[in-house]
């Protein structure tokens, strides 16, 4: 495939294809009995691959100028930054009732 040039439909199905095996595994692994911390990695790991997957495919930013990825990116590490902040004040602030 030419550098700036837009998938032909059966490589969209492949993709499709393809997120719905990592669905189906993140699924998988909800059911399996593993440690907490090991589980929400293993399955925002998932999440994050599946996104890039997602916005550079179905919303063709592969495909774009490489100068349009970084407002996105900026919102992303932006976003995870303010939920990291807010799941640790959430945990480290939270009482638990006996």
């Amino acid at each position: 495939m030419a550098a700036g040039s837009h998938p032909t439909p059966k490589l969209y199905v492949k993709v499709a294809a393809w997120l719905a095996v990592v669905t189906a595994v993140e699924v998988l692994l909800s059911y399996i009995e593993m440690p907490p911390l090991l589980l929400l990695g293993s399955l925002l790991v998932a999440a994050v691959v599946k996104f890039a997957v997602v916005v550079g495919y179905f919303m063709h930013l592969k495909f774009d100028h490489p100068s349009l990825r970084w407002p996105l990116l900026t919102g992303i590490i932006l976003a995870l930054s303010i939920y990291t902040i807010v799941l640790a004040n959430m945990i480290l602030h939270s009482t638990t009732v006996s």
